[in-house]
C-alpha cells in the first residue's frame, strides 16, 4: 500500500497551461512532463495535442498497473505507446505532423518489491535502506549548449521550429541513449528502471525537471537527503516558493524557460 504524504503541480508560466500531470492508485504512482507543442493549432480533441497526450497516459495508466498479468514498467510503457498511438490512428492524426511527447516517472508496487522507472527528464528516488536515483542530465545538458553555442544571439533563431522539429523527432525515435514516451509508429523508448524490495525503501519522490532544478541545476539544496528532509518539515509548496524565488532573481541562464511546469509526488511506503 502507498501513501501519498504530498503532492504539488505548478504551471512555470502563469499565461500558460500547465502541461504537468501526476496521478496514484493503490499500486502505483506518476508525474507526467508533457513537452511544449510544436504546432501552433490543436488536431487532437483537447486544447493542445500534448494535453491530449498527458491526459490519456494518466487516464490509462490505473488500469495498465493494476493489470494482474504486470509484467514491468518497460513491457507496460511499449503497451501505453501502441495503445495511444493506435487511438490517434483513429483520430486520423496526421502522419507530417510532429507528435506530442511527454517524460513518466513512474513508481509501482508489487507484493515483494517497488520498482522505479523514468522515461525522459523525470527524477525517480526512494529513500530508506537503499537509495536509488533514476534521472538524467541529458537533455539539460543538450540545453545549456545549444544557449552557449548562442553566444548572445537570438534565442528564437536559436530555438527556430525547424530545429525543434529535428530535436523532437530525433528524441522520438531513440537517436540519443535518451528519449521521451511518445505513439509515434517509430518510437524507440528508452527507459531506465530499477526494482528493489518493498522493506528497503520508507519514502519516495518522483518529480519532473522543473522540481528537480531545486538540487540538479540551483543548488538550492545540497543533495536530494536534504530535500527530502525540507520536504517532510515544511513541506513541497515551501521547495516550490523556493524555486521560483531563484528563478525571480534572474539567476536560471541555463534554460530556455526562466520558469518550468513543476509536480513532484512524496511517497510514504
Amino acid at each position: 500500500m502507498l501513501k501519498i504524504l504530498d503532492s504539488l503541480t505548478a504551471a512555470g508560466d502563469e499565461s500558460r497551461l500547465n502541461e504537468d500531470r501526476f496521478g496514484f492508485c493503490e499500486r502505483a504512482a506518476w508525474v507526467i512532463d508533457g513537452a511544449t507543442d510544436l504546432e501552433s493549432d490543436s488536431f487532437l480533441p483537447a486544447l493542445s495535442d500534448v494535453q491530449w497526450l498527458v491526459d490519456r497516459v494518466s487516464t490509462l495508466l490505473p488500469s495498465n498497473v493494476s493489470n494482474h498479468e504486470y509484467q514491468g514498467a518497460r513491457n507496460l510503457l511499449r503497451t501505453l505507446s501502441r495503445d495511444i498511438g493506435a487511438e490517434m490512428k483513429l483520430l486520423g492524426f496526421p502522419p507530417d505532423r510532429i507528435h506530442p511527447t511527454c517524460s513518466i516517472g513512474l513508481l509501482h508496487a508489487g507484493t515483494d518489491e517497488i520498482e522505479l522507472a523514468r522515461i525522459g527528464d523525470p527524477t525517480c528516488l526512494a529513500f530508506g535502506g537503499r537509495e536509488i536515483e533514476l534521472s538524467t542530465t541529458f537533455f539539460g545538458r543538450r540545453e545549456a549548449q545549444a544557449i552557449e553555442r548562442a553566444n548572445g544571439a537570438d534565442l528564437s533563431d536559436l530555438n527556430s521550429r525547424d530545429g525543434i522539429r529535428e530535436r523532437r523527432r530525433k528524441y522520438i525515435k531513440g537517436v540519443f541513449p535518451e528519449s521521451v514516451f511518445s505513439g509515434h509508429p517509430e518510437a524507440v523508448l528508452r527507459i531506465q528502471a530499477e526494482s528493489i524490495r518493498k522493506d528497503s525503501a520508507r519514502h519516495i519522490i518522483l518529480c519532473t525537471d522543473g522540481f528537480a532544478r531545486a538540487v540538479m541545476d540551483y543548488g538550492i539544496y545540497s543533495d536530494w537527503p536534504t530535500l527530502l528532509e525540507a520536504a517532510l518539515e515544511s513541506g513541497l509548496k515551501s521547495i516550490l516558493n523556493k524555486i521560483r524565488m531563484y528563478e525571480a532573481a534572474g539567476m536560471n541562464a541555463v534554460h530556455f524557460k526562466r520558469s518550468d511546469d513543476v509536480t513532484a509526488l512524496l511517497v510514504e511506503v
